[in-house]
């Protein structure tokens, strides 16, 4: 029988078969090695990011922060490290740091320090304190001083209510965003509620008048006034500010019942300088650890301390430090939180972009 030599149907069929087979997996093969390789780029690329820019340090060198250690409490003789997990946290490398803006002397201060006056009912002529500040009583319902700075419109506020218990009503329970919002009103009578106080959730302390001290008062029930305390919003929602009287804020206000004011603010302390979040540069800052180093050797500054033999640091955060006097920058500061409301700070800027004078850093 002749065999058969050409390709038959069968033998086609069968060729196609394994062709398509083998086509097939090198398809496959293909998209999962596509797969792969992207997957791997992907990975290198999550775990091996780019280094980011060098900090722009557009200020140039900064001033370093004026704590102001006429104010500083007595340091502690020995320091202790005990967060939650017993080591330092850690931060970025960098901080970002804002301009603050000096205002200019104006052609209308002037009649911007009375326009501001006449809203808390000031009507006389002021005192001229000296060539940026002025001064203005009233004796009704209360003797009340009002004493303006007339270019950087910060002031305080003060009445005699400490020498008049005669004028003290019943208490009055007042939740912490009653009086917090009392005190922004106080604020927005005369236009000065800016947006970074406007949104400031603001801490109160109720207190308790022993002859003419106030001390915290053991519950709200037993308290006679309340202290309300404004920062500023937090810079980037996370970082918190901090003044060189601790807690206390740009903003201090005590809120108390009299008869005949309307307002209930017995006092306030109103420190707001601007700052122009727009121009901002980021600068490298020191590590946490060196921080550390410069608190315990005790060249850190101390806004708070009860105890002067030892501070047990529990935790430390970065924040921003904010002057109550004025400063030319908003820069960062690392805090260092302890027991008994201990209260530390270390600038955190780099101290090669530091100042040296006037630096004990």
């Amino acid at each position: 029988m002749q065999s058969e030599t050409g390709l038959t149907l069968t033998r086609t069929i069968e060729f196609s078969r394994k062709a398509l087979k083998i086509g097939g997996l090198s398809i496959l093969g293909f998209l999962l090695f596509r797969f792969a390789f992207y997957s791997f780029i992907a990975y290198w690329k999550a775990t091996h990011p780019p280094p980011p820019p060098p900090p722009t340090v557009g200020f140039g060198v900064l001033p370093a922060p004026n704590f102001t250690q006429e104010e500083q409490n007595e340091k502690p003789k020995q320091y202790f490290l005990e967060t939650k997990d017993g080591k330092l946290p850690s931060f970025s490398d960098r901080a970002k740091v804002f301009l603050m803006p000096k205002k200019a002397v104006g052609l209308f201060d002037h009649e911007t320090a009375l326009n501001i006056a006449s809203r808390y009912d000031f009507i006389f002529e002021p005192q001229i304190v000296d060539t940026r500040t002025y001064r203005w009583q009233k004796t009704s319902p209360i003797l009340t001083t009002l004493e303006l700075d007339l270019q950087e419109h910060v002031f305080t506020y003060q009445t005699d209510f400490m020498n008049r218990p005669d004028l003290l009503l019943n208490k009055q329970n007042l939740t912490r965003f009653d009086a917090v919002q009392q005190t922004k009103s106080f604020l927005s009578t005369a236009g000065l509620l800016s947006s970074d106080i406007a949104t400031s959730s603001g801490k109160i302390t109720y207190l308790k008048a022993v002859g003419t001290e106030l001390i915290k008062a053991v519950t709200p029930s037993d308290a006679d006034f309340i202290e309300v305390n404004l920062q500023r919003t937090p810079i980037d929602e996370i970082y918190e500010n901090y003044t060189q009287k601790g807690q206390e804020g740009i903003v201090h206000a005590v809120i108390g019942s009299l008869k005949g004011l309307n307002s209930g603010i017995l006092s306030m302390r109103y420190s707001h300088y601007p700052v122009d979040y727009d121009q901002v540069h980021t600068y490298p800052i020191r590590s946490v650890k060196s921080a550390w180093n410069i608190l315990q050797s005790g060249e850190g500054f101390i806004a708070n301390n009860q105890d002067t033999k030892q501070a047990v640091i529990r935790e430390i955060k970065l924040g921003y430090y904010d002057d109550i006097n004025g400063q030319p920058y908003l820069q960062p500061i690392y805090v260092f939180f302890g027991d008994n409301d201990f209260l530390g700070y270390v600038p955190a800027v780099d101290p090669k972009y530091l100042q040296s004078e006037n630096l004990e850093f």
